[in-house]
């Protein structure tokens, strides 16, 4: 680590004694968040950080010689925390957006979905090969969202242009959210190729219990990446894109 980082690190300490800081090498400890989320980041059967999330982020980590403990925390607790708390606070697996750059630093992108898709119930009357611009269009689409999270650029472009009565916005889980769609209070969420099975059996259901559409006009192009409050020096950000640039 640079001279100039580690006075950053010992002012830190001195100013923030409550911070989280690994003082016995003299390196900054970087506080890496998750939420529960499988198959990206969930916490497992031994109470650890699991998914391929986690074990991406972890090996970029490693590689970069930065020092780092995983912590569950809730969704928008985590945006709360990137955006004010003091110390070193990252979290992986998350899109960009204008609103998100404003207050985060990014890191080169290190996972690139699949098409994002839309899960309803099983009696959805929509045809198979719909557009999601099609679909969204729809006057009586009932579209259940996660407070403070981004459907990707293309999908937050179409929402946009939705009615504000058509849109149901939650800070419950996506598990939750399925049986929303369940029950009828909802008719569609946006999730992605990866998860929905994992998101449906986690609310107790099966998947003949649901419908998975796959929007033909939806790009296979919304990145992830390692989202930091903007107290985290660009150095350290500089040293977390080389590890991602590394094969």
């Amino acid at each position: 680590m640079n001279t100039l980082l580690l006075r950053m690190v010992a002012a830190g300490m001195a100013a923030l004694p409550g911070a989280c800081w690994a003082a016995s090498d003299g390196q900054a400890q970087v506080t890496l968040h998750y939420y529960e989320r499988p198959p990206l980041h969930y916490t497992d059967a031994h109470a650890r950080p699991a998914g391929f999330i986690v074990e991406k982020t972890s090996s970029i980590f490693n590689q970069a010689g930065i020092s780092y403990a995983w912590k569950v925390t809730p969704a928008n607790r985590i945006l709360a925390l990137i955006k004010t708390a003091p110390g070193y606070h990252c979290t992986p697996g998350w899109y960009k957006n204008a609103e998100r750059m404003q207050y985060a630093r990014f890191s080169a992108p290190i996972y690139i979905d699949k098409p994002l898709v839309g899960l309803s119930r099983a009696d959805f009357s929509a045809g198979e090969g719909i557009t999601a611009r099609d679909l969204f269009r729809r006057p009586a689409l009932r579209l259940l969202l996660k407070q403070n999270f981004s459907q990707g650029a293309y999908m937050d472009k179409l929402i946009g242009q939705m009615p504000d009565a058509n849109i149901q916005r939650v800070s419950a889980e996506v598990p939750v959210m399925v049986k929303m769609i369940r029950l009828g209070r909802a008719d569609l969420i946006v999730t992605t190729q990866e998860e929905t099975e994992a998101f449906v059996a986690s609310a107790g259901y099966r998947m003949d219990e649901f419908r998975v559409l796959k929007f033909p006009d939806v790009p296979a192009e919304e990145k992830r990446y390692i989202l930091c409050g903007n107290n985290v020096p660009m150095e350290l950000m500089r040293q977390l894109d080389e590890a991602i640039s590394k094969p």
